[in-house]
């Protein structure tokens, strides 16, 4: 029998928080129609209908009437805590996650109970970036230090992954404050648990010994939100909160059964001769005798504090399913040990059963079993053994860095959103920089389908054990287009998503004495070349050549829901996701075809220079 020690897994006082997912119905999503929520002592701060940024000069955002945006638009160099923005409301444990735009040369922060502040901060193309970057933690300070040695504990975010000013950037921060006794005794620091920054996590589990530069006063149970706006304009939007402050659900009179033998997945316990029964003070599968060709069956009661949303995760090797009070919440599906998967169930206060069922067939998997539940005014707590989710270790990462221009050729798998269906696009070449900016290239439409700011590849997939050919972006992601680049357009009618028609002939790419590709294709009787380069660490210049002039030919530069002209020559894309920024004397064209538009510049000329700006 395999034996361990059993331990219920407690809620723990610091944990990282792994499942941004399981945000329970607690959260609160602050409708930004009025100041309602907040204080403040000036008339800098106003709710709007959207923002915009002159990315040429410093401070310049406008707005336009509406509501559903907050925004600041402060003169840089006026200063003082008037100008600053503090909820209503106040909190310890919190889960916080918004949409921010900011000026250029822009500066600001959010103050977790008004006293920890994560900056916000205008670092676009700065490549190592320190705690007063976008997304830092600030530094405390110390005024009776010598100069020089006044601050000091500030963390920079692991990676610089700013956006330019003007676009829509999104930060989550999970903070847990920190404790007291009932004396009033600090007796442990706050915690950022997890800071992601544009879909990078640039901090994990940083412990502060004490409220950081500028805080309101000194560490508190209970303190406001506050948001700096006394350093420049910013906007803000898509504001949600979740305050913790309720006890976490039990899991209680857990009984098992197991059963031996290679079983269907499909297969009715009930049917099967029972090898052992018994009880467990927490999920484990060390009940077992075998370690493969077993059924394992657990059934508990579920205490739920408070009625709402909850969130279960499962960790299970083979097959598994969960069901709450007879109802299916995971289905039965085939996992490795090292897959988690989570859904959520709507429960009324008070008891539920639970009903867990493993099958596992597979000998090259190890035993797993983990379960985790968030719901309402609680985070994520585990329900099984120490250890139970201990089935051996993921693969070693195989990274490939880009110390210097680097061109690797791997399938690329893409969605446009996280519903969207999967596409894999085999024929593309990803091209990394010492700039850390990234691009991937479809040879076979000519695209630059992707761009990211970060690491360059995770080629685990392709070259770890047997493989599957494809590699993943290391950094924060943003999709572009992925039709074929070039075409010909009329009126309404749709655009070619493939080559049909065009005649169209990869020719592979030529690198230059800095191993910048150029790209070459024929296509519409004309030979196409296709070179993109980082411009100041910044953004990328893309120059696109024909060998031959066509009349009537299209490039589409871009495609999206909304595609907004911000200035001569600039079109931000998908509500201010990226820019296009055009050369001068360039006349695009932005034309909308089944509720979607897209910017669209003739090709008569055989020459077309722009960037991307991200």
């Amino acid at each position: 029998m395999f034996k361990r020690q059993v331990f219920l897994l407690k809620c723990i006082a610091i944990s990282v928080v792994t499942f941004w997912g399981s945000i329970s119905s607690a959260q609160q999503v602050l409708p930004l129609n009025d100041l309602s929520a907040f204080t403040t002592k000036s008339n800098n701060w106003r709710i709007v209908g959207d923002a915009m940024v002159d990315i040429s000069k410093v401070n310049a955002l406008t707005t336009t009437p509406g509501n559903g945006v907050l925004a600041c638009t402060h003169k840089q160099g006026a200063y003082g805590n008037e100008y600053e923005l503090l909820s209503n409301f106040k909190h310890g444990d919190l889960d916080i996650e918004m949409d921010f735009m900011l000026a250029k040369g822009s500066n600001s922060g959010i103050y977790l109970q008004g006293n920890y502040e994560i900056q916000l901060f205008d670092s676009w193309g700065k490549k190592n970036a320190m705690y007063s970057d976008c997304g830092g933690i600030y530094e405390r300070w110390d005024d009776s230090k010598p100069e020089g040695q006044k601050g000091y504990e500030g963390y920079g975010p692991r990676l610089n992954v700013a956006k330019a000013p003007g676009l829509w950037q999104h930060i989550k921060i999970s903070y847990q404050a920190p404790r007291f006794d009932q004396a009033g005794k600090k007796v442990s620091n706050a915690v950022f648990l997890n800071v992601e920054l544009n879909g990078m996590t640039i901090h994990e589990n940083v412990e502060i010994s004490g409220p950081t530069r500028g805080a309101l006063s000194e560490d508190v149970a209970m303190g406001p939100l506050r948001i700096q706006g006394d350093h420049g304009s910013l906007a803000i939007k898509n504001m949600v909160i979740n305050n913790f402050d309720k006890k976490p659900g039990t899991l209680t009179d857990l009984q098992y059964k197991t059963y031996y033998g290679s079983y269907s997945q499909d297969l009715d316990p009930s049917t099967l001769t029972v090898a052992e029964t018994g009880t467990s003070e927490a999920l484990t599968w060390d009940v077992l005798k075998e370690s493969n060709n077993y059924v394992l069956v657990y059934n508990g009661t579920y205490d739920a504090p408070t009625a709402g949303e909850y969130t279960f995760k499962i960790q299970a090797s083979g097959n598994s399913y969960l069901k709450i009070d007879g109802k299916e919440v995971l289905s039965n599906e085939w996992k490795t040990n090292n897959d988690f998967r989570a859904d959520k169930a709507t429960l009324t206060a008070g008891k539920h059963s639970v009903y867990i069922y493993l099958n596992k067939r597979d000998g090259w998997l190890k035993p797993v079993l983990g379960l985790w539940v968030a719901g309402p005014g609680f985070r994520e707590v585990p329900y099984h053994s120490l250890g139970s989710t201990l089935g051996g270790s993921p693969a070693d990462p195989i990274l490939v860095n880009a110390t210097t221009n680097t061109v690797l050729r791997s399938f690329m798998d893409v969605r446009k959103s996280p519903t969207a269906k999967r596409q894999r696009i085999v024929h593309s070449v990803s091209v990394g920089s010492p700039s850390n900016l990234h691009y991937t290239y479809d040879l076979d439409k000519g695209s630059v389908f992707q761009v990211w700011r970060g690491g360059f590849l995770d080629a685990t997939p392709m070259w770890n054990d047997r493989g599957d050919g494809s590699s993943r972006p290391r950094g924060s992601l943003t999709l572009l287009d992925n039709a074929m680049f070039l075409g010909k357009a009329s009126g309404q009618s749709t655009w070619a998503m493939d080559t049909t028609g065009s005649g169209y002939r990869p020719r592979g790419y030529e690198l230059d004495a800095n191993d910048v590709p150029t790209f070459k294709y024929e296509a519409f009787g004309s030979v196409v070349t296709d070179r993109t380069a980082v411009v100041a660490d910044k953004y990328f210049s893309r120059e696109v050549k024909l060998s031959k002039p066509i009349k009537g030919l299209m490039a589409r530069l871009a495609e999206g829901n909304l595609i907004e002209k911000i200035s001569d020559g600039l079109y931000a894309v998908d509500g201010k996701e990226y820019y296009i920024q055009l050369a001068s004397g360039t006349s695009p064209m932005v034309r909308t075809v089944n509720g979607h538009q897209e910017l669209l510049v003739s090709m008569d000329k055989g020459t077309l220079n722009y960037s991307i700006m991200f």
